[in-house]
């Protein structure tokens, strides 16, 4: 019994020892739970902080991004308008081919217009073409005509008895000369001193006439007109700076009347065409407008461009015909219709064409319009003065197929500057359809504007030559002067007739 109770006392002791074992760890499993717990919660919150701190991170990251891509668009897009800006030229924009820096040799854009093609041939004459040197034709016109003075110097040459053989020679004598003019002076005489008189000395109409067509026409500066005179007169005629100025005055005040016939005359027209050129005034900008047809231009000079110098200048608010422009949407609160310019349509698709080659539209559109200007002319020569309605149809049907092209086309293009560009000729061409196409509908429309770059054209020279007008009145009396001799040489009239006829008070072209 001994042994038995000895022995459950060491099991329950041991039992003891192990419930007081179990109890530590239990308590120690507790503690680490709870240290557990702690540690989870501790890292649980600092991978809060870092998620937070990080995504953070990541959206300011994202935003760099965004600021980057739109940073890098804006540069890509400035890259295409300064390569757009440097790659213009004669072909594929509004600028003359004076500004080209080379001529490529493979010929293109203008030279597709005017369907040259290139050749190997010198400069000078082609055989096969009529010549244009002199003949004894062309010189014994003139003799029966009374327009030469006929000198004959005889020679005695070896050769067959009794036969003369005739050889002219053209030449010119400039001679200058003194008019005498004596007034006897009495009561009894009722005309008065004439006003051109009432200096001592005054100049001949044929010396004004003749520097108002070498000022104007040919923009030659005033100090080598001075020094021109000087040259074929021997020193006998030496004119100041001033003198030369006041000359051109004088010339515009007498051509006032003058003037008011040749707007009448594009008032009367049946169509207009018109456009404006930028040049300098005391340095500071200014521009010239035409008023034209194919017998008369009248140009107007102005500080500011828009509504108002055209409501100054009076015609085109009278005018009641058809206007052709270059896209001046000004000009379409004038007039009964308004036709838009296609050769600079041609260059603004060609300009697409050099630029955005994945499109197919522009070369499509460019291929339609000279394909119907084209097709025009050879039924000028036919004697047909328009297109019978069905081809009319077949060409506005063609027109309207190419912009749906253009429509679905010009969302790929990946460059936002020329898809912007592409979209705004699309637009263009949409909304005046009409006035591109009119020309095709009427053989009295022009297919351009090319009569309004001519008449302007000497306008750049005037620019280049002096750098402008020193006032608006010198620039008002220019073009006035201008006016006179352009349209002279339009109705083939000798212009230093016409200058001569308005200085003597003549009023002409009524």
């Amino acid at each position: 019994m001994g042994r038995i109770t000895n022995y459950e006392s060491g099991l329950y002791k041991q039992f003891e020892e192990l419930n007081n074992k179990m109890d530590c760890l239990l308590k120690e499993n507790k503690n680490l739970k709870l240290e557990h717990k702690k540690e989870m919660n501790r890292i649980t919150k600092t991978f809060k902080v870092e998620i937070a701190e990080l995504n953070n991170t990541i959206k300011e990251l994202n935003k760099k991004l965004d600021e980057a891509n739109k940073l890098n668009q804006n540069l890509q897009n400035e890259i295409d308008r300064l390569k757009n800006k440097n790659n213009k030229n004669s072909t594929n924009s509004s600028k003359p081919s004076s500004t080209n820096f080379t001529t490529p040799k493979k010929k293109t854009g203008v030279n597709l217009y005017n369907y040259r093609v290139t050749t190997n041939n010198k400069i000078g004459g082609q055989f096969g073409h009529d010549g244009h040197n002199l003949n004894k034709k062309q010189i014994e016109k003139l003799i029966d005509n009374k327009k030469v003075e006929v000198r004959s110097i005889y020679h005695r040459i070896n050769g067959k008895d009794n036969k003369q053989i005739i050889k002219y020679k053209l030449g010119i004598e400039i001679k200058p000369y003194v008019e005498k003019h004596i007034f006897d002076c009495g009561k009894k005489y009722k005309e008065v001193l004439p006003k051109e008189f009432y200096t001592d000395v005054t100049y001949d109409n044929s010396i004004k006439s003749l520097s108002i067509e070498l000022g104007a026409y040919n923009v030659v500066s005033y100090d080598r007109l001075s020094d021109f005179f000087g040259v074929i007169s021997n020193d006998a005629i030496n004119i100041s700076n001033g003198t030369l100025v006041n000359f051109l005055y004088e010339f515009s005040n007498k051509s006032e009347r003058t003037i008011t016939n040749l707007e009448h005359d594009i008032l009367n027209s049946t169509n207009a065409f018109t456009d404006e050129t930028g040049t300098k005034f005391n340095k500071k900008n200014m521009y010239v407008r035409n008023y034209s047809n194919k017998n008369t231009v009248v140009y107007k000079a102005h500080k500011n461009k828009g509504h108002k110098p055209i409501l100054e200048d009076n015609i085109l608010p009278n005018f009641y015909g058809g206007i052709m422009g270059d896209h001046d949407t000004t000009l379409y609160s004038y007039g009964t219709k308004n036709y838009e310019c296609n050769i600079h349509l041609g260059r603004y698709l060609e300009e697409l064409i050099q630029n955005v080659p994945n499109i197919s539209w522009t070369h499509k559109m460019k291929e339609l319009i000279f394909r119907m200007n084209n097709t025009k002319k050879i039924a000028i020569k036919y004697g047909l003065k328009k297109f019978e309605k069905n081809k009319i149809k077949e060409y506005e049907k063609e027109y309207d197929n190419i912009l749906k092209i253009a429509e679905k086309e010009n969302k790929h293009i990946s460059s936002s500057f020329y898809k912007s560009k592409a979209n705004k000729l699309h637009n263009r061409l949409d909304k005046y359809k009409n006035n591109h196409l009119y020309f095709i509908k009427d053989f009295d429309v022009s297919f351009d504007n090319n009569l309004s770059e001519q008449d302007l054209r000497i306008f750049k020279t005037k620019t280049k030559i002096s750098g402008g007008f020193r006032s608006l009145k010198g620039a008002n009396s220019f073009v006035n002067a201008l006016s006179i001799i352009k349209t002279s040489i339009k109705r083939n009239i000798n212009p230093y007739d016409t200058i001569c006829k308005i200085f003597n008070n003549e009023v002409l072209f009524g």
